[in-house]
């Protein structure tokens, strides 16, 4: 078992091992049954059907926000016990659309968070869990990490470095602020650009962004770069989506990282004004990063001979490339630059390349990579980047 916090006691675990009986009831919307009850009516809960399958087998299903749809079931909801005694439960959690994608984790508090044994098959995993009396239990794909997640570690942030100030880029679909954190250098015109969460269940690459700038921000190393760079951070662009517990699109049904070259939408717009706004006071992008998930670590970049289509090259050619050789030689974990490119793909690094000129990079974390790997790579790479 993986724990990411400290142990968890109060669980009994065992492997499930998978069910194939027959459904017999159905639970009502409320997936109310007589010895538990089933939840997601909290921010980034998501659960649509549930059924009893025996005694104390559960066939849990959630389906996407709309289709069609890069499947990346996310799942997240409660169990809490109605009875008096321990209660020992079989939990299939499957897929109404694609293969299941995410390891099930467990807490009672949706902060300590433990990975649970499990046994993945095609569209489904099933867990067995045992609720002490009267008790509950959190169930989710991953670490939950929701809005008001980020608005506190936003406010840990500004009061920890007086170098910051908060704004608001502007407002999602829903009329959620796209919060950010900035940081001015005295004598730069340069930005360096972070975003994450346009796809709400990728933990992982909000973990990663995390790390990477408590690091920006704090470590006496990256004095020059934050004397040298001003600093964009705005690390939930998808608020709407996070809250409703998507699978991956906007509350409008988009998938936000196709959006950056039509830009329909608020979220995308706002950033974009932003960052215009910045070029046309007679500043610059310098670099620009964006943080997601994905089966395994991986830099998707733009190719340091890239020319846009007016014929000009991209500003310093071999910045990433020296970032991410310098990143392989300090960290014993494995190091993919994967350049490519696709002018009509609407993906933000493609994006920031064409109608900025410089670099940026798809910082992509495997859905199951470990913890503290996650967090020693993102220190590291921060600090690098100092010396691309």
């Amino acid at each position: 078992m993986q724990l990411y916090s400290r142990t968890l006691p109060w669980v009994g675990w065992v492997v499930a091992v998978m069910l194939c009986a027959s459904p017999s009831a159905t639970a009502a919307a409320t997936c109310q049954f007589d010895k538990v009850h089933f939840s997601a009516d909290f921010p980034s809960g998501r659960l649509d059907e549930c059924k009893q399958l025996s005694e104390s087998d559960y066939l849990l299903t959630v389906a996407p926000e709309n289709k069609p749809i890069n499947p990346s079931p996310w799942y997240a909801f409660r169990a809490e016990s109605q009875v008096d005694a321990p209660l020992a439960l079989n939990l299939i959690v499957r897929s109404a659309h694609g293969k299941a994608r995410y390891t099930p984790k467990a807490s009672i508090d949706k902060r300590t968070w433990a990975e649970l044994p499990h046994t993945f098959h095609d569209d489904r995993v099933a867990v067995a869990v045992t609720l002490q009396p009267d008790s509950q239990l959190y169930i989710a794909g991953q670490e939950l990490i929701d809005n008001r997640s980020y608005t506190r570690w936003l406010a840990s942030l500004l009061n920890r470095f007086d170098t910051l100030e908060l704004s608001s880029i502007g407002q999602s679909t829903q009329h959620r602020p796209l919060p950010a954190l900035i940081h001015r250098a005295a004598a730069s015109t340069a930005w360096l650009v972070i975003i994450g969460r346009q796809h709400p269940p990728e933990i992982t690459g909000a973990l990663a962004l995390m790390h990477f700038s408590e690091t920006l921000f704090a470590a006496d190393e990256l004095a020059s770069l934050r004397e040298h760079y001003n600093i964009l951070l705005v690390p939930n662009m998808n608020p709407d989506g996070v809250h409703a517990g998507n699978w991956r699109h906007t509350s409008t049904g988009l998938d936000m990282n196709r959006d950056w070259k039509a830009r329909t939408q608020p979220e995308t717009q706002a950033l974009h004004n932003f960052l215009q706004a910045r070029v046309a006071a007679g500043e610059r992008i310098w670099f620009a990063l964006d943080f997601h998930s994905t089966h395994r670590n991986v830099y998707y970049t733009m190719p340091s001979h890239y020319v846009r289509v007016n014929g000009q090259p991209l500003a310093e050619p071999q910045l990433v490339d020296n970032w991410l050789e310098r990143l392989a030689s300090v960290i014993d974990y494995d190091v993919e630059n994967k350049p490519g490119h696709n002018a009509d793909s609407g993906v933000f690094k493609q994006y920031i390349a064409d109608e900025y000129g410089v670099h940026a990079v798809t910082y992509e974390v495997g859905d199951r990579t470990d913890r503290n790997e996650i967090a020693e790579t993102a220190r590291a790479a921060a600090l690098a980047l100092a010396l691309a």
